[in-house]
């Protein structure tokens, strides 16, 4: 779950469904954000909302995922790719070289801050992978239930 929506995160936009489920779970499993989340995810959502989905984990619908910000259309499930293809369309009448240069502005800066982020977050990775709480968190995961994090 974290990995794809660190990989939807760097679309420009996001069309979902209530069955949609969203999640940062990589603190339930016993370890850091990966994928440049640590930079997309509050920049998208603030500081604060990302905060607490890292912090928690917490799944959350499509529903509530554009009501925070998280993606920018809900529709029924079976309307999700003719919908993602009308958004397109609708933006590809508009001029190719001002939305590329106003994605450009707007995206100013962002490569930079992820690659920082990835780099930091593969550091925080590496050690907490040799974790017993990051043991725990993968067999909890597998074993659907509850972690029984030692701090270790």
């Amino acid at each position: 779950m974290g990995g794809g929506l660190g990989l939807a995160l760097v679309a420009d936009f996001r069309v979902t469904c209530e069955e949609a489920r969203f999640s940062a779970n990589f603190n339930r499993l016993g370890f850091h954000p990966g994928f440049g989340l640590t930079t997309t995810l509050p920049r998208l959502i603030g500081p604060q909302k990302a905060a607490l989905l890292f912090y928690t984990g917490r799944r959350i619908g499509g529903g509530e995922a554009v009501a925070m910000g998280l993606a920018d259309q809900l529709v029924p499930q079976a309307e999700v790719r003719s919908a993602s293809i009308a958004l397109a369309t609708e933006i590809a009448q508009s001029s190719p070289l001002a939305v590329v240069s106003t994605r450009e502005t707007l995206r100013r800066g962002l490569a930079d801050q992820i690659e920082a982020s990835t780099e930091r977050e593969l550091i925080e990775q590496e050690w907490q992978r040799r974790t017993e709480d990051f043991k725990e968190g993968v067999k909890a995961m597998a074993e659907r239930r509850l972690p029984d994090f030692k701090g270790k």
